[in-house]
């Protein structure tokens, strides 16, 4: 069977099947090994690029049953337009897996499904003034990273470097309407004036002496700038805040 045509999810240009980056925009791929000829396979591939092997479906991260990150009830399948994800019928909260954050990462249809199929409060958002918590990833019990998505949007998510995202309630809305408004397009150019002058600090720093390093994410390349360009979602390398 004639393997499909590989395209990277954040800004659809071809790739090679056994790249782990995107040569255009940078965007880390996640791959996984053939079962057959151990060859990169990418999470997105149904059958192995190299030898044609049909790939098993890959079984979420979350089961069902899995304890809510924020109220610790039990989280159930769930579809949210062309979404399928987990969901907490109690707090109303929603766990996006790696694979399935990256689906949608890549397909403008899937973001216009989910964001017309997600309700709208009828009132906005209440700020409350409570102490932080890092919830657990219901994939592997550790703490999650929290991030204010693109720096900018004000939107504080619970973020699990090998597994996924979880958003509160209203937080999925509330993200891809920003993106839809151009937030993410805004990021990336100030993301892009940030690396040019961290670039100009390192041309003096040899002269100067100075300690001008930039810092390094402590996020997953997965969730990098270039990987997002896609969405228009890649919580950020260097668009998203950093703890």
């Amino acid at each position: 069977m004639e393997a499909k045509a590989l395209r990277c999810p954040g800004c659809g240009a071809p790739v090679p099947p056994d790249a782990p980056q995107c040569p255009y925009c940078q965007a880390q791929l996640a791959t996984v090994a053939c079962p057959a000829c151990l060859a990169l396979v990418p999470l997105s591939a149904d059958h192995c690029p190299s030898c044609g092997t049909a790939l098993a479906p890959r079984a979420p991260a979350v089961a069902d049953g899995a304890p809510c990150p924020a109220c610790g009830k039990p989280l159930a399948a769930a579809q949210v337009g062309d979404l399928a994800t987990r969901s907490c019928p109690a707090c109303g909260g929603l766990w996006l897996d790696r694979e399935a954050f990256e689906g949608l990462a890549g397909s403008r249809e899937g973001q216009g499904s989910v964001l017309g199929a997600l309700p709208v409060p009828s009132a906005p958002p209440v700020a409350a003034l409570e102490s932080v918590q890092y919830r657990p990833c219901p994939a592997c019990g550790q703490r999650m990273n929290r991030v204010n998505y693109a720096r900018q949007s004000g939107v504080v998510l619970d973020v699990c470097k090998s597994h996924g995202i979880w958003f509160d309630q209203d937080e999925l809305r509330r993200v891809l309407a920003f993106i839809a408004g151009g937030g993410l397009d805004r990021a990336r150019g100030r993301e892009l004036e940030d690396l040019k002058e961290a670039q100009r600090a390192r041309a003096l720093q040899p002269a100067a002496g100075l300690d001008l390093e930039p810092q390094t994410s402590a996020l997953p390349s997965w969730l990098s700038a270039a990987g997002l360009v896609g969405l228009a979602v890649q919580l950020a390398d260097h668009f998203l805040h950093r703890d």
